[in-house]
């Protein structure tokens, strides 16, 4: 596989090549110009440097702000990319009328800031999950983070403007609902992050943390799912069925959905924790590990959960905030409705149940919302 520094050595060497022949065929400037702008082989050596610039900025800034790659990273970068090309091939049917080589240079920029997005993304999570990250790390995402937004308000400022100053529908409507898209992505990130930094700064002793991150990104989700709509019906109304967005719009709708059932379910587990849940006896807790699971501390007092196993109320109700199982046997906390009494899930699993443990008849996969 060719390497950029190769390819952009060729490329430079070409580029220079055709303009030196340009000018020393045609000896004065605007014959030179008119032939680099109308021979297809000018133009395509030509374009394909613009190419080249934009990916060598591209890799400056990815070395500027966040250095090498791990391989999580590469791998979010290589899924996206396939993804979103083939997204952006069904984008320029829709706007095939308004095709053109700065709508292509357009387009490609649109790529590689959303590639940036990506980066920053699992960059943070990443950094989330790290227990101790170096001071420039957090110095190198805060800019990056910062640059992005930079980014996506000059580039949705632009193409708002051109539609006011048109008034009428072009492709400029496709840039600004994705920089707008992209602008709210930033600013998503961006506050769950500070959200990051505040639990650390409390010793990860902040309750409210799992609260506010699941109302970001309701609030997240929601925003999207407004902006997918309108653009649709936008683009149905002037342009035809937007292929694109059917999957995006499905998606987004999906996740939002998902993520209401989950806010109503946790609102009705909460609502009563001290009745639904009792409080363990001494001799339970003396019974079993002392530990509560979810924040590695000792338990003086607990809930029981239907499955028998202890942790902290307030662990607990953080806990439930993202997940509806067990952080232990991932039994279900509370039994679907019209299913089997509690009781079976206190006293441990059926006898024909192929379960280990404690793990009880109400066993579900937990995926995180």
């Amino acid at each position: 596989m060719v390497r950029l520094p190769t390819y952009a050595g060729c490329s430079l060497t070409l580029t220079i090549a055709v303009i030196y022949h340009a000018f020393s065929s045609r000896k004065q400037f605007y014959p030179a110009m008119v032939y680099l702008s109308t021979s297809k082989i000018s133009l395509v050596l030509l374009l394909n440097m613009g190419l080249v610039v934009m990916c060598v900025l591209w890799q400056m800034i990815k070395r500027l702000f966040l250095g090498t790659l791990r391989e999580a990273e590469v791998e979010r970068l290589n899924e996206q990319s396939r993804r979103e090309i083939m997204e952006i091939l069904f984008a320029i049917t829709i706007f095939r009328q308004d095709f053109s080589v700065s709508f292509l240079a357009m387009v490609t920029t649109l790529l590689l800031i959303k590639a940036l997005h990506w980066l920053a993304q699992k960059r943070v999570e990443y950094i989330e999950t790290t227990p101790t990250v170096p001071m420039l790390s957090h110095v190198r995402i805060v800019s990056f983070m910062g640059f992005l937004l930079l980014l996506d308000s000059l580039f949705l400022y632009s193409s708002v403007k051109f539609l006011i100053q048109t008034r009428q529908a072009s492709v400029s409507l496709f840039f600004s609902f994705e920089y707008m898209i992209l602008a709210t992505t930033t600013v998503s990130i961006f506050v769950k992050y500070i959200f990051y930094v505040s639990d650390m700064l409390m010793e990860g002793q902040w309750e409210r943390k799992a609260v506010y991150t699941f109302y970001l990104e309701l609030i997240r989700d929601l925003l999207h799912l407004s902006m997918y709509l309108c653009f649709f019906l936008v683009i149905f109304m002037n342009y035809g069925v937007p292929l694109h967005l059917i999957r995006e719009l499905y998606e987004t709708f999906r996740n939002f959905r998902i993520r209401v059932a989950d806010y109503v379910r946790y609102r009705k587990i909460t609502s009563n924790m001290n009745d639904r849940f009792p409080d363990a006896t001494p001799e339970e807790l003396n019974a079993s590990d002392s530990t509560c699971i979810i924040c590695r501390e000792e338990m003086t007092t607990a809930k029981k959960l239907i499955c028998g196993h202890l942790f902290h109320v307030h662990c607990l109700r953080s806990w439930l905030e993202r997940q509806h199982t067990c952080p232990t046997c991932r039994a279900l906390v509370v039994p679907p409705e019209g299913g089997a009494s509690t009781a079976g899930g206190q006293h441990g699993p059926r006898p024909d149940a192929h379960h280990a443990g404690n793990q009880s008849q109400y066993y579900v996969s937990s995926d995180p919302i």
